[in-house]
């Protein structure tokens, strides 16, 4: 009989404000230990210890579950973040977009407020397209397929990346480059201990840049790069926020490259 599959998502708030958020797709009898490691996890956050945790589990059920292949990942070392964005103008340059976009699309991520979903942006009008400005589009139902987890740590931990930070991140960008009409996306963290972020796209993959941001900022977040003129926006939308994504192969994972080898490639 086949296992039944549950989604369970968390969320932390500190006064009206998100601290931190994680989701998961697990079987039935996973489901306690992930309960007391998202409580840990949510308590335990470097931006606070936050004053309502709301933990949501729901059986998948009888809804279709697209298996996607990974984006593969690379890592470039920077020195500080302002050499990281260089490599960020030039990621998103690489994915098919203008100099001018690229530059526009990190200008908007240097000045927007930290929000729980992300920037939904029309490379050619540069106009925001989330329904609520305020919220953003929150990609959910994504997940790593537990088949293949304990090699996936494995492989990561080959080169130090074996971290929440990295597995959500390349697990949710590897949705978001398979959503109709996204060609790319910017991204780093709110966390101000977390200086990295990436580019990513199918062209470059999940690009990680080792300083996006500087340390102790608590500002961040992400900016969708999506072309109207190959489909609509709530095509987009539908497949971000609710199809129900498992990856179900193991990426594969580059040498980190320097600053001076990505900009003169």
């Amino acid at each position: 009989m086949k296992e039944d599959m549950y989604s369970i998502k968390m969320r932390a708030v500190r006064k009206e404000k998100h601290i931190s958020g994680a989701e998961r797709i697990i079987s039935e009898k996973e489901i306690e230990v992930l309960v007391q490691q998202l409580t840990a996890r949510a308590l335990g956050h470097s931006k606070g210890k936050p004053d309502f945790i709301n933990i949501t589990i729901q059986n998948i059920g009888n809804q279709a579950i697209e298996y996607i292949a990974p984006l593969n990942i690379a890592t470039i070392t920077v020195d500080d973040y302002f050499k990281g964005r260089e490599c960020a103008i030039k990621a998103l340059q690489k994915s098919g977009l203008s100099c001018k976009t690229s530059q526009a699309i990190l200008n908007m991520l240097k000045t927007c407020n930290t929000m729980r979903g992300a920037i939904l942006l029309d490379i050619h009008s540069l106009e925001r397209l989330e329904p609520d400005e305020n919220r953003g589009v929150r990609v959910t139902n994504i997940d790593w397929s537990f088949k293949i987890k304990e090699d996936l740590e494995k492989a990561l931990e080959k080169k130090g990346l074996n971290n929440n930070h990295v597995k959500e991140a390349v697990a949710l960008a590897s949705k978001v480059s398979n959503a109709p009409g996204i060609v790319a996306e910017l991204c780093w963290s709110d966390d101000p201990d977390y200086t990295a972020g990436y580019v990513a796209s199918k062209d470059v993959g999940y690009m990680r840049i080792t300083k996006l941001k500087p340390l102790g900022d608590s500002t961040g977040g992400r900016v969708f790069c999506f072309d109207s003129s190959k489909t609509s926006i709530e095509e987009c939308i539908e497949y971000l926020q609710k199809k129900v994504t498992l990856i179900h192969k193991i990426p594969m994972i580059k040498d980190y490259i320097s600053y001076k080898d990505f900009m003169e490639e």
